[in-house]
């Protein structure tokens, strides 16, 4: 399967209100940028654990100390575009942009739609330069992360090797060999096959959501992404109807 350029993004959104939810995630997502929902800021912290968003959205309504927010969000990823809404004044906006915000949007205002589209539309442009994807498997290798299906998947860095080599080397397959000098370098190994086979197949459940790709394995040539057979639609069978006594 031929590589591509993958132009996608996440979102976080810290609030409790359903209203704004619901308008925020109506207006992000879509095939390309997911949305993640969360009711505190302590709870969007501890998912960096496990999922790096590239835009997070930020309710103004409670007292929070933006500064702290900020720089907590810098610490862990730099990059990260930071977006208030519902900020009560132009004074307060002006004070989160001047606190390292990249906006901040006043309550009512207008431009909330467009400025959020904005925000992820630069993200899947600056995405798009260091993503490719395979069917519907992403990787970034810069940033060391995976998706599959629209969901980012955790790896392990031997799970992460493997899937780092196959997309080093698509659409062409990956000897086992050539797997193994990959991930594990000149680290000895009783056997290299096996230790192949036991973390190709820890990657297979990992990414086995994905509609579109499977890695497989092809005698004489390796391991490589190919795209997913819709089963066949099994036919339908009419029965003739039973005729009722007479």
């Amino acid at each position: 399967m031929q590589r591509i350029r993958a132009a996608t993004a996440a979102v976080a959104l810290v609030s409790e209100d359903p209203s704004l939810v619901d308008q925020v995630v109506s207006t992000v997502c879509d095939e390309t940028t997911l949305a993640a929902v969360h009711t505190s800021f302590a709870d969007l912290l501890a998912s960096f654990a496990t999922v790096s968003p590239d835009v997070v959205v930020l309710d103004d309504v409670s007292e929070r100390d933006a500064a702290q927010e900020i720089r907590q969000l810098r610490r862990r990823q730099p990059s990260l575009h930071i977006v208030y809404v519902r900020v009560i004044d132009e004074k307060r906006s002006i004070a989160l942009l001047h606190g390292g915000a990249d906006d901040a949007i006043i309550t009512g205002s207008p431009t909330l739609v467009a400025r959020l589209q904005a925000a992820t539309r630069r993200a899947r442009t600056v995405n798009a330069g260091s993503r490719i994807a395979v069917g519907d498997i992403v990787f970034d290798r810069e940033a060391r992360r995976v998706w599959c299906a629209g969901r980012e998947v955790a790896l392990t860095p031997h799970e992460y090797g493997i899937v780092d080599c196959l997309f080093w080397h698509a659409p062409k397959p990956v000897g086992v060999d050539t797997l193994a000098d990959f991930v594990w370098g000149d680290q000895s190994s009783t056997n290299k096959r096996t230790l192949v086979q036991v973390y190709v197949s820890y990657v297979r459940k990992k990414l086995a959501k994905s509609a579109k790709v499977a890695i497989r394995f092809a005698r004489g040539a390796g391991y490589e992404f190919t795209p997913v057979e819709p089963e066949p639609t099994k036919p339908v069978v009419m029965g003739r109807a039973k005729r009722s006594a007479p």
